[in-house]
């Protein structure tokens, strides 16, 4: 019974929006990490026997790889660094990711990151037996479920 609750990697799936459009030649998705940004802050009172704990809801973070089936990924890095370069204008290139997780038990949650920022992509080529790959890593001010 407890394994019919749990979710597999093959029952995710990510979806790469730019502009509206979804860049569906980004498929190859190796893996992916989804991280809420949160820090919580401590603070000791004399008289007190412990510290006080508060916590401060700092967005999100998402980490994934995959590997390159089309020249998509490229144009996805040319996105990134015309708008960090300030080439074109901001509120253009919006970068959505969405991932969608099927439970065994019908249900369907679906996350959606707006306007993410990312720092650092890379592609990476490990040898002449290996695939290529792209690793990307990026942030954004929140997140919308839907399905919950």
């Amino acid at each position: 019974m407890a394994d019919t609750l749990r979710i597999r990697g093959q029952e995710v799936q990510v979806r790469i929006s730019q502009g509206g459009a979804l860049l569906r030649s980004i498929t190859a998705i190796e893996n992916l990490t989804f991280t809420l940004q949160v820090d919580v802050l401590k603070k000791g009172y004399l008289g007190e026997t412990t510290e006080r704990r508060d916590d401060i809801y700092k967005g999100v973070a998402l980490e994934f790889s995959f590997d390159p089936e089309s020249s998509d990924g490229v144009a996805l890095l040319n996105a990134i660094r015309d708008r960090a370069s300030r080439r074109v204008a901001q509120s253009s290139v919006r970068i959505n990711v969405t991932f969608v997780l099927n439970f065994p038990n019908g249900q369907r949650v679906r996350v959606t990151i707006a306007d993410m920022r990312f720092q650092n992509p890379s592609i990476r080529v490990q040898g002449r037996d290996s695939y290529v790959s792209q690793q990307m890593s990026g942030e954004s001010e929140d997140y919308k479920t839907v399905g919950v």
